[in-house]
This record gives C-alpha cells, structure tokens and sequence, in this order.
C-alpha cells in the first residue's frame, strides 16, 4: 500500500524497489477500478448533455428522427454506464499492455536491457497518475455538471473547435499523461538501465507517435 502512495512523491524509491522485485498486479487492479468506475459515473452524471451532443452528431449524419429516438432510448438505460465501466477497464488496460510492450521492444534499441516483467511493473505504478485524474474528473463533473472535461491544453484555447487539428493535438498533450510519461522514463532508465536522457528520448518519442495516431483514427472515426 506504501509504494501505491509513494510513487507520488518518491517515484525513484518505488522504482529500485522494483527493480529487486517487480511486481505490478496491485497497481494494475487500482487503476482499473477507478478508470471504470470514472467513467461510469461520468456518463451517469453527464448523460443529459450527452444525449444533446449525441442527438446533434446523428442529426449531422442525416439520421431521422425515428433512427435517432431509437438511439436515445437505449442511452436512456443501464447498457450505457454497463458499457462505460467495462468499456473504461478494458481501454485502459489495452494502452497500458501495448506501451508496456513497445517500450520492451524498443528499450535495448536505446541502450537498456530488456525485461518486460520490469517494464509492466513500471507502467503499471506510472499509471496510478492516471487514477488521480479519473477521481479530479469526477468531482469536476459533480460541480460542472459536464461531462467534457479537459485536463489538456485545450484549456488555453477555450474558443477553439474541436473539429480542428490544432484541438486535437492540444487535447493530446493531457497534464497528467505527461506526469506519467516522466515516470515512466524515470521507472525504466532505473529498473531497465537505459541513461536516462535515452529513456525521456523513448517514452515521450512513442507517447507523440501515439497522439498522431489517435488524431488519425478519430479523423477517420469521424469520417465514417
């Protein structure tokens, strides 16, 4: 329980506790929970501007409004918070693997030992950044009654269209991704021994690399 709260303010104690003995299945399990059960409560507190949001995209693609009841009605009931909560786990659990595994294949590239046992276990304790910003988000839903809230840099473009690229990107560039990306560069230069500066080289390279490939595939997303 100590290292869950000490990877807060002593990051690098944590990692060379690792280092002799990795472990990743508590931190794992933690972050699950409370991503699910975020966005869970998000769409249960939000649904109303949900439903608006949802009802101008279906108008925009031309649905009628029979299609567009029938669509309503089912965000109306249960499946939607079901779908958020295993749809918030899964998610999350998916990006957590996949770093893990590029950061794995990559790291002796950059001059660290490969060890994914290691690695996992980093991310893993990185990752609980990512269960403080899901409790932020709630609260701040709770208050605003709002379901869209940023942690990004959108927040310094508050008149721009989230239609564009340039809002896009700036939603990539998430505050409390960044803190865990430090983390991770400084979990695995610790436990992976990869210099440090070539850990921050790799971790913040794939972490970029993602946030175009996510602005593609919701460009496309938004095309179909």
């Amino acid at each position: 329980m100590g290292d869950l709260l000490n990877i807060f303010t002593e990051p690098a104690g944590v990692f060379e506790k690792l280092k002799a003995h990795p472990h990743w299945l508590t931190p794992f399990l933690v972050v699950l929970i409370i991503v699910a059960l975020s966005s869970a409560l998000t769409f249960k507190l939000g649904r109303e501007k949900i439903m608006v949001r949802q009802e101008q995209l279906m108008r925009d693609r031309g649905m009628t409004d029979e299609e567009i009841e029938k669509t309503l009605e089912i965000s109306r009931g249960p499946l939607p918070i079901i779908f958020s909560l295993i749809g918030g786990a899964f998610y999350t659990a998916v990006i957590i693997l996949l770093l893990s595994l590029v950061l794995h294949l990559f790291t002796p590239v950059f001059g660290g030992e490969s060890n994914f046992r290691l690695t996992f276990s980093v991310v893993c304790y990185s990752s609980l950044i990512l269960a403080v910003a899901a409790i932020l988000k709630i609260v701040l839903v709770a208050v605003t009654h709002s379901p869209y809230i940023s942690t990004s840099l959108t927040l310094f473009s508050p008149r721009l269209s989230e239609k564009t690229f340039l809002y896009k990107l700036l939603a990539g560039f998430d505050f409390f991704v960044i803190w865990e990306m430090i983390l991770v560069a400084l979990g695995i230069s610790i436990t992976n021994k990869i210099r440090k500066d070539n850990a921050y080289i790799l971790v913040f390279a794939i972490w970029i690399v993602s946030v175009f490939i996510g602005i593609g595939l919701g460009s496309l997303h938004g095309q179909g």
